[in-house]
């Protein structure tokens, strides 16, 4: 019994490694209860996103390191394990083969989580109906096989792999896939840029260069669908769309003004006439829905035309749906209202001046 108790006896390092394990066990047993009774609930009142997140990786690796460490330092504690260089360097090499792993699988709970709380914030924005879950997926399985890969290589660097040749001919290959795939992968830049800036977001209502309005249905990471007017769509990649200039009616806000422009003839009284038009610009504002009854319209004069002194109205809608309602409702309105009032709205006219081919040139000699 004494022999086992004497200094380098088996008996007394297996019992020291026993010691030592057995306390990092327990410092990780209270620390898990730390968590689980204190920090933890404590974090899900105040930010509950936190705990899937950042928490939960960070109490694995907590949690996993300890016993990994205690575990280590329990086995070189015994002289015939660190007396030995091979041994405690396959050691070194096992836990930190560990190690990776269990970065790797903490790296991979964050990107998780990462991606379930930006879908959900995304999902929570009132302005914002683009339904992400699918891209931010990809964006997620991507990124998981990056740190599985990077993973991977350090293990086999540590298991004395030269790597070397895999990066070169990764490298090859990545530049390779790069030209096979470029149309593609400027397409994808594209959409992840759109998604980022947000010019345009899913239900706005855009004018493309082109000319073509309508409502932005879908927003891809390869195109861009937009619904137009007759119920066409158009498809648009991401690569010109975000290149392209756009007008997007529903940036800064949904209210916007609408000029609808008219003429009088040159006798008219002008305050008569300004009076009349915006007596009809009120009620039509009263009557049509969408639109600012709030707002008060204004006159604008704006030339001696040809044939006209020509002016536009100001009016303004909340939605942009609403435009092409009140501008027709406005027209009809005002030419009813100017034909009871005799205002009168003069044709284009134009003097033109005929001379025989005789008389003129009687008039030139």
């Amino acid at each position: 019994m004494d022999e086992w108790l004497k200094p380098g006896s088996l008996a007394l390092e297996l019992a020291t490694a026993g010691g030592i394990l057995g306390a990092f066990l327990l410092a990780t047993l209270v620390v898990r209860l730390f968590w689980m009774r204190v920090l933890g609930p404590s974090v899900r009142r105040l930010a509950p996103e936190l705990d899937e997140i950042i928490l939960r990786p960070t109490r694995t690796i907590v949690l996993w390191g300890l016993v990994l460490t205690g575990l280590y330092n329990a086995l070189t504690s015994i002289e015939a394990v660190w007396s030995r260089a091979n041994l405690v360097s396959g050691m070194g090499k096992a836990f930190s083969v560990a190690w990776v792993l269990l970065a790797v699988w903490a790296a991979v709970k964050l990107l998780n989580g990462l991606t379930a709380w930006y879908v959900h914030s995304v999902a929570k924005r009132p302005v914002s109906s683009r339904d992400i879950s699918q891209e931010a997926g990809l964006v997620r399985r991507v990124l998981g096989l990056v740190v599985l890969a990077i993973g991977l290589l350090y293990v086999l660097k540590v298991a004395g792999v030269d790597i070397s040749p895999l990066l070169a001919s990764g490298a090859i290959g990545g530049l390779a896939v790069a030209l096979a795939l470029q149309d593609t992968l400027t397409n994808l830049f594209g959409g992840f840029f759109i998604g980022i800036d947000q010019p345009v977001r899913v239900g706005d209502f855009v004018k493309l260069e082109s000319g073509e309005e309508g409502y932005v249905e879908h927003i891809g990471w390869r195109s861009t669908r937009v619904r137009l007017l007759a119920n066409n769509t158009v498809i648009i990649p991401n690569s010109k769309l975000s290149q392209s200039v756009i007008t997007n009616y529903f940036l800064p806000q949904q209210e916007m003004l609408i000029y609808v422009p008219c003429g009088v003839a040159y006798g008219s009284d002008l305050q008569r006439v300004e009076n009349v038009v915006m007596d009809v610009a009120r009620k039509v504002m009263q009557q049509v829905e969408g639109l600012a009854p709030d707002w008060e319209p204004e006159v604008r004069w704006q030339a001696f035309g040809d044939s006209a002194i020509t002016f536009e109205t100001v009016l303004r809608v909340r939605q942009f749906k609403a435009r092409y309602k009140l501008q027709s409702e406005f027209i009809k309105a005002l030419h009813r209202r100017f034909g009871e009032e005799k205002i009168e709205i003069p044709f284009p006219m134009r003097t033109v001046i005929t001379r025989s081919i005789s008389e003129a040139a009687g008039r030139d000699a």
